[in-house]
Parts: C-alpha cells; structure tokens; sequence
C-alpha cells in the first residue's frame, strides 16, 4: 500500500515538472507582452500622417498605419527607448516611461534629412506683430503649418531666390529669400489685409 502510494506521488511530482518544463519552453520570452507602446507620427512641416514608418525598441518592430498611428507590444516593463525610423527623415528617439498596460509615447514630427542642392527656411507668421497659428506657408507645392508660436519650417526648398507665401484665409503676406543649398534661412512674413492667394 505505501509502496504503491510513493508510486503515485513520484508519478505526479514528475508531470509537474513536465508540465513546467513544457511551458517554460513554449512561452519564450520573446512571446512575453507585458506593455504596449502607441502613438503618431506626423510630418513636421505640415502635420500630415505619415504611414509604413518602422518604429523598434531595438527588439520589436512595428510601421505606422496610414493615419500615422503605431502599436508596439513590448515585453519590458522597464523605461524604454523607441526609435522612429524612415527613408528621407531624421532619426527621431523618446523615452517611454517604466510600466505595463498602454503607454502613450505621444506625437513625432518627423524632419526630413537635408539634401544636397535644397535648404530649408524657417520664420514666424505674424499679424499686427502677433504670432500667427495654423497659418497656411508655400513655396511652390512646398507647405508647412505655423505652430502655436507662429513658426514654420519648408523643408528642401529648392536653391534660388524664392518668394513664400503665408495664409489665414482671410489675411496674406509673403517675403523673398535666397535659399542656400544645405542651410537654414529664415523668413518672417508679416500678413496683411487682402485676399489670400492659392498654394498651387
């Protein structure tokens, strides 16, 4: 009878071990989620979403939809780097904070890479000398949006003498630059009454 019942235990001391074994092998950590990552990726000039961008921890990787939305999973719970990746643009990093569950990494705005033969130019919007928001700024098919301080940035502008061009919709003003290949000029436009003129 005693024999039989040591019998019995070994028997079931052995699949548990099995059992842990099995378990410890089929759930490798790469299978572990214990956060997920989400945010956006936008184009700096004019906020446009930006799609198929690869977003990676340097572990996992995921690309952005065509909303510029991301959803890495991730199976650290520690603070994490996450990097944004695309041809073209500058590398951009943020640090995630520790935790699990969703964790925002909030809103990139991706700069393009400067290219040889284009400058950017850069400037404040301004009405009556007050900086102008979400005011419309061209040069050609070249657009970018002022941000809450009134400034905008055009990137890869052609080289030459250019005129950009700054809208309300009710206001408009331009300004004349030469633009330097591989350099940052700066353009302020000062908007005044009249109809606004079209981008394109």
């Amino acid at each position: 009878m005693h024999t039989h019942l040591r019998t019995m235990i070994s028997i079931a001391v052995v699949s548990v071990l099995v059992g842990a074994i099995i378990l410890a092998v089929g759930c490798s950590s790469s299978d572990l989620v214990t956060a997920t990552i989400i945010g956006t990726i936008l184009h700096d000039s004019d906020h446009r979403p930006l799609a198929d961008v690869e977003v990676t921890d340097n572990d996992k990787v995921t690309t952005t939809a065509a909303d510029g939305t991301f959803v890495l999973p991730v199976d650290d719970s520690r603070a994490i780097t996450i990097y944004v990746l695309a041809d073209g643009y500058a590398v951009e990093q943020r640090e995630v904070a520790a935790g699990g569950g969703v964790k925002s990494a909030g809103t990139f705005y991706l700069k393009p890479a400067p290219l040889s033969g284009f400058g950017h130019i850069t400037g404040i919007v301004a009405d009556a000398g007050a900086a102008v928001a979400g005011a419309q700024v061209w040069v050609g098919g070249n657009t970018a949006i002022t941000g809450a301080d009134g400034r905008y940035t055009l990137y890869n502008v052609q080289i030459g003498q250019r005129t950009v061009t700054a809208s309300t919709g009710s206001k408009s003003g331009t300004a004349s630059v030469m633009v330097i290949s591989l350099r940052t000029v700066t353009a302020d436009i000062a908007l005044s009454s009249g109809p606004p003129i079209g981008p394109f």
